[in-house]
């Protein structure tokens, strides 16, 4: 699974046009377990990429890699737009598009909630520890 979001992160940061700029405060390796057998991976790189991977059900249904843009309104609030450069993912799953999500940092910077700005939908990703 490391190694997929390795190639994928690669590829993406070979084709993408130009670098989106982002800071340390949600870089990171983050993982969220949504539920019903759903969990999401996403390293973040302070050069302003991306890499994602959702499991349900124990097979992958998605693989998303590409860069994003951080707007920051404090020191741990602001604004993320990610754009996707390479996918893989199933017809269920649905196609990639740009989401732009407001983002919150919580528990010390371990805790990193994202909020989608066109639903309002919420996801709690935790910072795995070797990433801290």
């Amino acid at each position: 699974m490391r190694t997929m979001r390795v190639a994928l992160l690669t590829a993406a940061i070979s084709s993408a046009p130009a670098l989106a700029m982002a800071d340390q405060s949600i870089s990171g390796q983050w993982r969220a377990d949504e539920g019903h057998k759903v969990i999401i991976v996403m390293d973040v790189l302070v050069d302003g990429h991306w890499a994602s991977e959702t499991v349900q059900d124990g097979k992958v249904v998605a693989e998303l890699a590409g860069t994003h843009q951080q707007t920051p309104k404090d020191a741990t609030s602001g604004m993320i737009v990610r754009t996707p450069v390479k996918s893989k993912v199933t017809r269920e799953h649905g196609g990639p598009t740009v989401e732009t999500d407001d983002y919150t940092l919580e528990n010390d910077g371990k805790t990193l909630k994202l909020v989608t700005q066109k639903n309002k939908e919420e996801m709690l990703f935790q910072k795995n520890i070797a990433s801290q």
